[in-house]
């Protein structure tokens, strides 16, 4: 794990059209500004605690860049419509499931966190797992809602220590 940043996820929605979107700020208070942004209204909706970073290989020293990522959720969703929910369900105690959270949670522009971030916070997070519930990371475009989404957004680098 490399430059580890404190700060919070910021939630923000647009009540003019309903879209919904976050980012991670590394202010001394979270921000709660409102404003006008092309065709959108946005206002603050709530923050949290997070924490950011990035991961280097310490073989080959391959650097993966987060950025994509602002925040990590455990997830407590057993919604069975919501494919997170679904997962955790079939998973039961076999496994930790944990949202990647991008910055566009309404996915307007059809992006979200990139298949490589998950499968290098999947393998970072399940090394010398030997014994232990896996962890699964997912991308929150599989969240039905992520308005919605039951979970506990990690706030500290100790909370992602699950090795």
């Amino acid at each position: 794990m490399t430059d580890v940043r404190s700060g919070y996820l910021v939630f923000e929605g647009c009540y003019h059209c309903g879209a919904r979107t976050s980012y991670f700020s590394t202010e001394a208070v979270a921000p709660i500004d409102e404003y006008a942004e092309g065709d959108h209204f946005w206002e603050y909706l709530a923050s949290y605690q997070a924490v950011s970073f990035n991961l280097v290989c310490e073989r080959c020293a391959e650097k993966v860049d987060l950025r994509d990522v602002t925040a990590l959720m455990l997830s407590l969703c057993e919604d069975p419509r919501c494919d997170v929910g679904s997962l955790a369900l079939e998973l039961g105690k076999e496994a930790s499931l944990y949202v990647a959270l991008c910055g566009n949670t309404s996915h307007e522009s059809g992006t979200c966190v990139s298949d490589r971030a998950v499968a290098a916070l999947t393998e970072y997070f399940n090394q010398g797992r030997s014994g232990r519930r896996r962890i699964v990371v997912v991308p929150c475009r599989m969240c039905d809602r992520i308005d919605r989404c039951r979970g506990i957004v990690l706030a500290d680098a100790g909370l992602t220590d699950l090795r």
